[in-house]
């Protein structure tokens, strides 16, 4: 890629599913075991109101495990866009991995490089939002979520309270309290021809609006 072509490029927020934005209890696949995590709409809210490009990159092995299918992950994935509409927020872009090699339904038992921390998803979120993923930032709270970020080059947010045992990666409690810090990074080090004047405002005011 040229410098012409990076420079059309922007930068991303890639989050997890469980345990970022819903709560995890564990191979969530119906709607009725969604629990959205305290903050993390609002959170989503404010990255939106920047103007920055909203991935959710999930592993979903309960289809390789036969706990439940396709259609499921769809009709969750929906609800969850549904539920974000009353806060203002919204999800750009939506990718799950179905595979897993010690899986138990044959079209989905084996391996995939979609499979985190394998970076396939992260570059098809890539191709499909036009991110710089050195630019971007991956958020989770899974080894799985970090190994990711590296496997692409992109910053690191571990969501947990215990924290993360890497100097490279920036540890938080929720998405909620991560937003700010993400916010202000990405203004103060993306050039002003792809993150312009008045998308770094919004994203240093939401993120002051955002500090407890």
């Amino acid at each position: 890629m040229d410098a012409e072509q990076r420079s059309h490029l922007r930068p991303g927020i890639l989050l997890d599913r469980d345990g970022t934005i819903i709560v995890d209890h564990g191979h969530v696949g119906s709607i009725d075991r969604v629990e959205f995590i305290d903050g993390a709409p609002e959170a989503i809210a404010r990255f939106n109101r920047a103007d920055i490009p909203v991935a959710v990159l999930t592993n979903q092995s309960g289809v390789a495990r036969g706990l439940y299918g396709i259609d499921d992950v769809a009709r969750v994935h929906q609800y969850i866009k549904e539920h974000l509409v009353g806060y203002g927020a919204r999800i750009d872009l939506f990718l799950y991995c179905p595979y897993h090699p010690a899986g138990t339904v044959e079209a989905f038992a084996r391996t995939s490089e979609d499979r985190k921390p394998r970076p396939g998803m992260a570059n098809a979120a890539a191709g499909l939002l036009n991110l710089d993923l050195t630019a971007s930032w991956v958020v989770g709270d899974r080894p799985e979520d970090i190994g990711l970020a590296k496997a692409v080059g992109a910053s690191a947010a571990y969501l947990g309270m215990g924290g993360y045992q890497d100097p490279a990666v920036w540890s938080f409690p929720s998405l909620a309290a991560a937003a700010p810090f993400i916010m202000e990074r990405v203004a103060a080090l993306v050039p002003p021809t792809i993150f312009p004047p008045s998308r770094r405002a919004a994203a240093r005011s939401s993120s002051r609006s955002g500090r407890t």
